[in-house]
């Protein structure tokens, strides 16, 4: 089957329902006229609730020099309230509105499997294909990495993104698809054989945007403007695949430093899709939301909305670029994201037909707290007696490295660690030194990073301050030969472990 044809079939109707509510025409008024208010930018026709008390919740971005949010909420494929909360630009006092265009992260991954989905409709390829099929590329592994282990988190490649920076790549370095096929091309062995565990990885939907443009003959944007954005007059959505490119209307992304004070974090280099780079308003994800879980589009949905299991046959709680959860007794189908100085929920209460799009230009704000709390309101009759303590959990694939016990080295000690290090599955080198009565870890050229040794016998170290790293640790532990000389070191950094360097 042709897919245009069937997109532009399938996606009519649902562009049809928004765009015959009153919603879509947006009203730009202005609230009280004080010093430290922000103009209010307001979709019409709300429906039984007090938007006020929505408002509050954004109090602490609703304010002149406050980068904000988006927000949109629909019922049943009509928008209840879509409002816009502090600025998309503070140097030029651009407030954020309906129509604004937020970084919305991971939530990308959802339409790289739709695009992915359509090529398996049209007989393109298929779910149980070898990756090496469509990237020859990557190493040959014991066990077959096929598209459905990608899809659903179970391929055991390591993120790319947690090894860039280990390879001292910051976020000048370029950084594409064929530096990341790179990287994988060196990788010897998965963290885990494919479809024994389920791990989070950004590559894994990186490699599908990959696969996809060659089974396709278009890129990932292509695709999706195409067969997605265009039918469904998502006309404020835009797949970022070239950093010098002007996107109109997008905001940008701020975040806080040591002392608190507001800067701008970039994304300088990076035009990799497939697990990101999708700038889109709020109003414009909930178009998409409701027409993948309405009547138009069953057979999308089903591949979608597949649970993905281990090959023990646990359910891993993740379908295609979808979480599957639940809040307070009722079923969600969600997914979050983040990049630089941006955070996105997108999250669907399934049988309400409820939906609600946040996004923040605030990297320290709280979109899933602020999304329950959204949900609380409007959904209060539906919901299930809160669990004492709170819902909120922290993400399942966040890491968090506990402080050490630090201990004191002999200068004899940091003596036997200088020296030059290679990694080849990062292609990088670590200079070990003793510079002022402590070791030190110089990445590449990067400047050098003080080592802490801690008590299991590795040396730790903090990295990354924004964007890829964002401030992370790593442990460096020695590798001695049987005459107790150090000939490598091995990195563990979150998830990313038992990385070999040997000594140059």
């Amino acid at each position: 089957m042709s897919l245009t044809p069937f997109i532009s079939f399938t996606l009519t109707t649902t562009a049809s329902r928004f765009a015959g509510t009153a919603m879509l025409t947006l009203l730009f008024t202005s609230c009280a006229t004080t010093s430290d208010t922000v103009p209010v930018v307001t979709a019409t026709g709300e429906v039984g609730a007090d938007n006020a008390s929505i408002d509050a919740l954004f109090a602490e971005f609703d304010r002149l020099g406050s980068p904000g949010c988006g927000l949109a909420v629909a019922q049943d494929g009509e928008f209840v309230y879509s409002r816009g909360y502090g600025y998309a630009n503070l140097d030029h006092d651009i407030p954020n509105t309906p129509e604004t265009m937020f970084d919305v992260g991971s939530v990308t991954k959802q339409f790289t499997a739709a695009s992915l989905s359509m090529l398996v409709l049209a007989g393109k390829l298929s779910l149980d294909d070898d990756v090496r099929d469509w990237l020859p590329e990557l190493p040959e592994y014991a066990r077959p990495i096929t598209i459905r282990h990608l899809l659903h988190h179970t391929g055991g490649l390591r993120d790319y993104l947690n090894l860039f920076p280990l390879a001292g790549r910051d976020d000048y370095f370029p950084i594409s698809h064929a530096q990341i096929l790179a990287m994988m091309s060196r990788q010897r062995a998965p963290i885990f054989p494919a479809g024994e565990q389920y791990r989070y990885s950004n590559t894994g939907y990186m490699l599908l945007a990959q696969i996809l443009e060659r089974a396709g003959g278009e890129s990932l944007g292509e695709m999706a403007q195409a067969r997605i954005f265009d039918p469904l007059g998502m006309d404020g959505s835009h797949m970022y695949e070239d950093v010098q490119e002007i996107v109109p209307g997008r905001a940008i992304g701020y975040d806080r430093n040591d002392e608190g004070e507001l800067r701008i974090v970039h994304n300088y280099n990076f035009d990799v899709t497939g697990d990101g780079q999708l700038y889109a308003t709020m109003p414009d994800l909930l178009r998409w939301d409701d027409w993948l879980h309405g009547e138009p589009s069953p057979e999308i949905h089903e591949l979608m909305l597949t649970e993905g299991h281990l090959d023990n046959g646990e359910p891993v709680g993740y379908a295609q670029g979808l979480r599957l959860s639940e809040y307070r007794g009722l079923r969600t189908v969600r997914h979050s994201g983040g990049s630089w100085g941006f955070l996105t929920q997108l999250v669907r209460f399934v049988e309400p037909g409820f939906s609600i799009a946040l996004s923040c230009n605030a990297g320290y704000a709280r979109p899933g707290r602020i999304v329950e709390l959204v949900a609380d309101h409007y959904l209060e009759g539906r919901l299930s007696p809160r669990v004492e303590g709170g819902d909120s959990k922290p993400d399942a694939d966040a890491t968090f490295d506990a402080e050490p016990e630090p201990l004191t080295l002999t200068a004899m000690q940091m003596a036997e660690l200088a020296g030059d290090y290679f990694a080849p599955e990062l292609d990088a080198t670590y200079r070990l030194a003793v510079e002022e009565d402590r070791v030190v870890v110089r990445i590449e050229q990067d400047p050098p990073l003080g080592l802490l040794p801690i008590a299991d016998g590795g040396l730790q170290f903090h990295f990354g301050d924004q964007g890829l790293a964002g401030g992370r640790s790593a442990t460096l532990r020695p590798v001695r030969n049987t005459a107790g000389r150090v000939v490598g070191l091995i990195l563990d950094s979150g998830s990313e472990r038992g990385i070999v360097f040997e000594r140059r």
